[in-house]
């Protein structure tokens, strides 16, 4: 094929194309690429790419030199970056025009000598088959709010009628989730530590191999030191220097991920069978403290109030427990940049009085009648579930106990609870 034939096909093709030298400067774009952007430019060719397109330039230029470094393609897809290039697409059969989903190729084109003198950039409209997926989604989500709904009546249903049957299936399920906790927090547990551990080890290798660098290049002979860099260069050491401890950092991230759920599987699994007792509120208010210690560290100051003898009240240890956890963790997280959490406990007559109260965020007026309706939270999405707060209602309600709660944005929240003693019960 001749030359002119080849350029013919490349500037026909349905794909934008552009190629990039090492100065990040366009030397070329096709037709598709030109047409397609939704910024005037007549004509991009011995333009800088990062300038042109600003807003994505930190995207780019990673992406670009990762391939001129590794001499390895690299890819883009629409579901982790959607819009690359400020491009438009027109819809097959309504001609309706709408910003383009875009997966994006960056290809390596080497000399004769196998180095990566420039960078050619493929953008593909993938535009068609994202609308699809994200219809698919929509119809996932509105299912899923309808399975939410039925959800919630089948809630409403379960507490008006005997609980018989319902405690034995939610016993089975409890047992397996208890079991699956147990599979996988054990080797978690050692996937945790040593990423913790090889994060340690790599980050004293690459202290370890810059300093021997800075001697070789201080000591050795130029021709040594050439060598070295060149052998830097090929294997793309600095670029490895670089993001090692990037992914190191996302996959210890994953597995706190994975313990988060591993915890939830836990709670999850408490027994509905436990006995009534009498329950030591102060020692159950020691050990969440206890379990929570990491949450405390560095953070936030503790003022406990107890009174010199034991505050026993009637109920089921392992619920007041998790209703203690809760209650403590949502302070906890109310406090972000730090406060005091102050936790009283007394015996008025034939009562219990627990009171939690934080200095956080506080709740706005509109949501204190919602904060212990199941999957309402106030957190960012991936923060929080909306059950916590929904468990303590539930585990108050089963105690036959009060709860008030009391805030004001800016200032706090003050959780009051009233338990009845072991004689009143």
């Amino acid at each position: 094929m001749e030359k002119s034939e080849f350029e013919r096909v490349i500037e026909q093709l349905p794909i934008g194309a552009c190629i990039i030298n090492q100065d990040m400067t366009i030397t070329f774009a096709n037709p598709t690429f030109l047409g397609g952007l939704t910024i005037r430019q007549p004509d991009l060719v011995g333009q800088p790419l990062l300038t042109v397109f600003e807003e994505q330039a930190r995207f780019l230029k990673r992406k670009i030199d990762s391939v001129f470094i590794l001499k390895n393609p690299s890819f883009s897809y629409w579901q982790q970056r959607p819009h690359v290039f400020p491009m438009r697409s027109s819809r097959p059969i309504t001609g309706d025009e709408s910003q383009m989903y875009q997966n994006v190729q960056f290809m390596p084109l080497s000399n004769e000598n196998a180095e990566v003198t420039h960078v050619s950039i493929f953008v593909t409209d993938v535009t068609a088959e994202a609308s699809y997926f994200i219809q698919q989604s929509d119809l996932k989500n509105a299912l899923e709010d309808e399975h939410q709904q039925l959800k919630a009546l089948h809630q409403e249903l379960k507490v008006a009628q005997k609980k018989m049957l319902q405690s034995e299936k939610m016993a089975s399920i409890g047992q397996l989730a208890a079991g699956v906790a147990h599979e996988i927090n054990n080797p978690i547990g050692f996937v945790s530590s040593n990423l913790e551990t090889l994060k340690d080890y790599a980050l004293k290798l690459i202290k370890t191999t810059q300093t021997q660098k800075k001697i070789i290049v201080k000591q050795a002979e130029d021709r040594f030191i050439k060598l070295l860099e060149d052998v830097y260069e090929r294997q793309g050491v600095d670029f490895i220097i670089e993001d090692l401890p990037e992914l190191l950092d996302e996959s210890l991230d994953g597995a706190e991920r994975v313990k988060k759920i591993v915890n939830s599987l836990r709670d999850f699994a408490l027994s509905d069978e436990e006995s009534w007792m009498e329950v030591d509120l102060c020692a159950e208010i020691e050990s969440t403290l206890i379990v929570l210690k990491n949450e405390l560290k560095y953070k936030v100051q503790i003022e406990k109030q107890f009174p010199a003898e034991p505050v026993f009240l009637w109920g089921k240890a392992s619920k007041i427990r998790q209703l203690l956890f809760n209650t403590i963790l949502n302070s906890l997280q109310a406090m972000v940049s730090g406060g005091t959490l102050t936790i009283e406990c007394k015996q008025e007559q034939d009562k219990i009085k627990l009171i939690i109260e934080d200095t956080g965020a506080g709740i706005a007026e509109s949501d204190l009648e919602r904060i212990f309706d199941p999957f309402f939270t106030t957190k960012e999405v991936g923060q929080g579930t909306g059950l916590g707060l929904s468990e303590v209602y539930t585990i108050t309600e089963e105690h036959e106990a009060s709860v008030d709660v009391l805030s004001k944005v800016g200032e706090g929240s003050r959780f009051v609870f009233v338990f009845n003693t072991p004689k009143s019960s």
